[in-house]
């Protein structure tokens, strides 16, 4: 009788470790996943900041180049606004169907990696 009592003993034990042991580990993923999302979230973001001032600083030297060219700088802010203008309209033509399957791809990749 005292031999069954201390098996269930031992099994009610090893059920209490492996369910600590699974809640670390659980915790343990959480933080590496989260770790993984912040450090891409940072340098995402300095990445688009970077590429922002470059597109910034090369529409404002192409624009002053192209003017220079024609002889009227006014012309060349315009014709880049509008070549920045056609471009907007593609992104908003493609969003739907080709850039956010490809931004969630992404992302989930980047969830389950």
């Amino acid at each position: 009788m005292f031999q069954i009592k201390d098996n269930v003993e031992n099994v009610v034990e090893n059920i209490e470790e492996i369910a600590h042991s699974y809640y670390r580990l659980t915790v343990v993923n959480a933080v590496d996943k989260g770790s993984k999302i912040g450090s891409s979230l940072i340098i995402n973001v300095l990445v688009i900041a970077l590429g922002f001032f470059v597109f910034l600083f090369a529409g404002f030297g192409a624009s002053y180049w192209i003017g220079e060219k024609l002889g009227d700088p006014m012309l060349g802010f315009f014709i880049v606004a509008g070549f920045l203008l056609l471009v907007l309209l593609i992104i908003l033509a493609l969003k739907g169907k080709v850039i956010q399957p490809f931004i969630r791809n992404i992302i989930i990749k980047n969830l389950y990696d």
